[in-house]
């Protein structure tokens, strides 16, 4: 049964994000308006709060908003291909909001 509310693209592009303690550079694989999918082979652990900063085809500026991650990889019964982790956006902006929106419309329509 399908649990996300909105829609979501396959996109590979850079993210960066960070803890309080650690800096990371990954690649994401896909993207809404609720959150993204990071592929990572050290997931962090779900519950985790963190800053991510990525930019978008057809954007000039990043985005840059607070995630939390949802679920890992590493979880029981959960596909391990890719490795990652869905992290989901805290507090995203409604302009952030809409430009995901766009960008996500004008990806789909590839």
């Amino acid at each position: 049964m399908e649990k996300r509310k909105s829609e979501r693209v396959k996109h590979v592009f850079r993210v960066d994000y960070s803890t309080p303690e650690a800096l990371f550079n990954e690649f994401a694989e896909n993207l809404s308006e609720g959150g993204i999918f990071i592929k990572t082979e050290n997931p962090l652990d779900v519950g985790t709060e963190i800053t991510i900063e990525f930019k978008l085809p057809f954007l000039e500026e990043p985005i840059r908003v607070k995630g939390q991650v949802e679920w890992h990889t590493n979880l029981q019964g959960v596909n391990k291909n890719p490795p990652g982790m869905g992290v989901s956006f805290q507090g995203l902006s409604n302009e952030d909001k809409e430009k995901i929106n766009k960008v996500v419309r004008k990806l789909k329509a590839f």
